[in-house]
């Protein structure tokens, strides 16, 4: 039989415990709902960004949930409403959500933001202007890379009607789809390639890469309009010191990116050249043909 004292002892702990269990950040506060771009594929792309959600909830106290989009385009319509607390993008749409939503900026995952032709080296093509003609998987026509690469081919007399392009689910599915031998070449970012299995990855190489765009940010990591300026600051340090973290240099490694930096006015306003081709795609209907 459990003693008086006993009892009243185990009472003080629950009650204790439960009053410790209302007065947590996490118990008064909706968790922040933070979109990522679904440039990979789900099952690769939220373990990724799975620490960069727990540092966040480290310093701020309070439960971060990741989202995805099953497009590109879904995801860019997403975050034009402003739905989400944080949101991580390609650079021209974080900006065109800066412009159009009001999206504060505050930081960036660096690494130089090429656009990438992936061809299979066993393969019939191997000289650029093979490149007319044939299959060529394409993540989607919004994403930066993908607008990059087919301007380059263009000055070099490959237009995109030139090409039978391919809609792939995502920038490392595309360059699957060139592995398995269902399309001629895959247009991705470069730094897609890291997160193919290094088995597929040795059986392609790279046709051809535009050239860096140093000026302009390669991401953007924004907050909601209306989010609190103190946790608009707390989540910009807590983003700068991921990188210092060993969950961070991982992370680091793994994305392959190179580290995490502020964003200047001027990159910002350099990404303006891309805005009316992206507006002009984003009118376009899904379906419809591509000029």
């Amino acid at each position: 039989m459990i003693s008086r004292f006993t009892s009243w002892t185990i009472r003080l702990l629950f009650s204790l415990c439960l009053l410790l269990v209302m007065t947590q950040p996490w118990a008064q506060q909706p968790p922040l709902r933070m979109a990522l771009i679904p440039y990979l594929s789900p099952n690769v792309l939220v373990p990724l960004f799975l620490p960069l959600a727990r540092q966040f909830e480290k310093d701020l106290g309070r439960p971060v949930e990741l989202f995805s989009a099953p497009t590109i385009r879904s995801h860019v319509e997403r975050i034009l409403k402003p739905d989400f607390d944080i949101i991580f993008t390609a650079p021209h749409m974080g900006r065109l959500s800066q412009l159009e939503a009001g999206y504060v900026p505050i930081g960036s995952f660096k690494s130089p933001l090429k656009g990438v032709v992936t061809i299979r080296k066993d393969g019939p093509i191997q000289k650029i202007e093979q490149l007319k003609g044939s299959t060529v998987a394409i993540n989607d026509r919004l994403v930066l890379n993908s607008i990059l690469t087919l301007q380059e081919l263009e000055k070099r007399g490959i237009k995109p009607s030139d090409l039978k392009l391919v809609p792939a689910a995502s920038q490392n599915s595309a360059i699957l789809s060139v592995v398995a031998g269902s399309v001629d070449a895959a247009i991705t970012v470069n730094f897609a390639l890291g997160q193919v299995p290094k088995d597929q990855l040795q059986q392609v190489r790279v046709l051809f890469q535009t050239d860096d765009v140093p000026s302009m940010p390669s991401t953007l990591i924004l907050v909601h309009p209306q989010m609190p300026k103190e946790t608009q600051s707390r989540l910009a340090a807590s983003l700068l010191r991921f990188a210092q973290t060993d969950e961070g240099k991982q992370f680091l490694i793994s994305s392959s990116y190179s580290n995490v930096v502020p964003v200047t006015q001027t990159q910002l306003k350099n990404l303006d050249i891309y805005i009316p081709e992206l507006r002009r795609l984003l009118a376009i209907k899904p379906g419809a043909p591509h000029q």
